[in-house]
């Protein structure tokens, strides 16, 4: 259920931090502006975040940060929630990482501009070549020793429930010959239902799988599943 002081912090998390952020996507530098991709942008980034959150009256808990190797290129695969994952996630993943986003993030107004000024992926699901050259490009910066961060479900569903998983994360992570983190969001769906745009206080939790060598999409499925049944509330 919404509440009166759901709809206040709400109000406050879009003017002081959704404002804040894009104001200084329209107006600074993108060379100037922190990046999850390098180790300082990711703690500014997380920092910012952790406080957005907690304005939001969202408790979150991370676990498996040790599990996560340190060194070596990592895919990252996360399970879609709601729109709080792009706050959660900077503040759970422990180490730099670059991400593969689609053409509702392209489109969105100086976020989109500088998701791609700031190294991050684009991938045009609708135009097969290009996103294959993408997925190509990104697999050979993980093979080098980057993390990247994929949603292999493409968006969010609308009741919480895990999507069928595409191919182009598995290609992925098949080119770039390096181990699959799973990295499961739980209560996102329920803090802030797609279609909604009020976000409901509570608990949100993120658990981090040890990484799966192969990239067998069955068993990133069942890991998904199982990290989300074991980490409900």
């Amino acid at each position: 259920m919404t509440t009166a002081g759901d709809v206040a912090r709400t109000m406050r998390l879009y003017a002081v931090d959704m404002g804040g952020m894009l104001a200084r996507m329209a107006t600074v530098d993108a060379a100037r502006l922190p990046s999850t991709a390098t180790a300082d942008g990711l703690a500014e980034i997380a920092a910012t975040c952790t406080r957005a959150l907690e304005r939001a009256g969202i408790r979150l808990e991370v676990i498996g940060r040790e599990r996560v190797p340190r060194e070596g290129g990592i895919v990252f695969m996360w399970n879609q929630e709601s729109h709080l994952d792009h706050l959660v996630l900077p503040v759970a993943i422990p180490r730099p990482f670059f991400s593969i986003y689609n053409n509702a993030i392209a489109r969105f107004p100086f976020y989109g501009r500088h998701m791609k000024r700031s190294g991050h992926v684009h991938v045009d699901r609708t135009d097969e070549a290009q996103w294959r050259a993408s997925v190509a490009r990104a697999a050979e910066r993980v093979e080098r020793g980057e993390c990247v961060l994929v949603s292999p479900e493409g968006t969010r569903s609308r009741g919480g429930e895990l999507l069928p998983m595409k191919r182009g994360a598995f290609i992925l992570a098949e080119q770039s010959k390096r181990p699959i983190v799973c990295v499961t969001v739980v209560g996102g769906h329920e803090r802030l239902p797609r279609g909604s745009a009020i976000v409901r206080g509570g608990p949100m939790r993120v658990v981090l799988s040890e990484p799966i060598a192969t990239p067998d999409k069955d068993l990133v499925v069942r890991t998904f599943e199982r990290l989300k049944t074991a980490a409900c509330f």
